[in-house]
């Protein structure tokens, strides 16, 4: 092998991976098995910074202003920005944390039970199904929720059951 490229007196341990010169052991970083100079691992970080900012100016960006309304009048404000913001579209999917579909077949099959109202986190109305579920009255509502769950819009499910649910913005 050759000579340190930085010092020419010290033998080479190995070659950059980054810029192919002779590096010895005070200038050799290794990384995964792979040898770099310390002037590539700068090059590196400094990339990698430069992508970190890039990705933190674009979610800064891409985050809606909030307008606070100081006299505590309305709140037309607020809510022309919030609307300004949303239908700017910016691709985001809206977030649902319970499936209607789940929720609609749990009200079919197990609505007598109150499984459905135990699906949805409401707990009391799943405790009063369950009381009452030797009426079979449960039964008949369950089954209807059930139907209604299945046959509703995503969004309007989610608004009124999905207590996790974001909406796309």
């Amino acid at each position: 092998m050759s000579n340190c490229y930085i010092h020419d007196d010290v033998s080479s341990v190995g070659v950059c991976v980054g810029c192919g010169k002779f590096i010895c052991k005070n200038c050799n970083t290794e990384i995964k098995n792979k040898n770099y100079c310390k002037s590539c691992i700068e090059e590196i970080f400094d990339e990698n910074k430069k992508k970190i900012e890039k990705l933190e100016d674009t979610n800064r960006a891409q985050q809606p202003m909030v307008f606070m309304n100081a006299g505590g009048g309305g709140g037309a404000s607020s809510s022309s920005s919030s609307s300004s913001s949303s239908g700017g579209g910016h691709g985001y999917a809206p977030r649902y944390t319970k499936s209607k579909v789940a929720a609609g077949i749990l009200g079919i099959i197990l609505g007598g039970f109150g499984i459905h109202k135990f699906y949805l986190g409401k707990w009391l109305q799943g405790i009063i199904y369950l009381i009452f579920c030797w009426t079979y009255i449960p039964s008949i509502i369950g089954f209807i929720e059930g139907i209604i769950y299945l046959i509703s819009n995503d969004e309007d499910f989610a608004r009124k059951h999905d207590k996790g649910y974001m909406r796309a913005s």
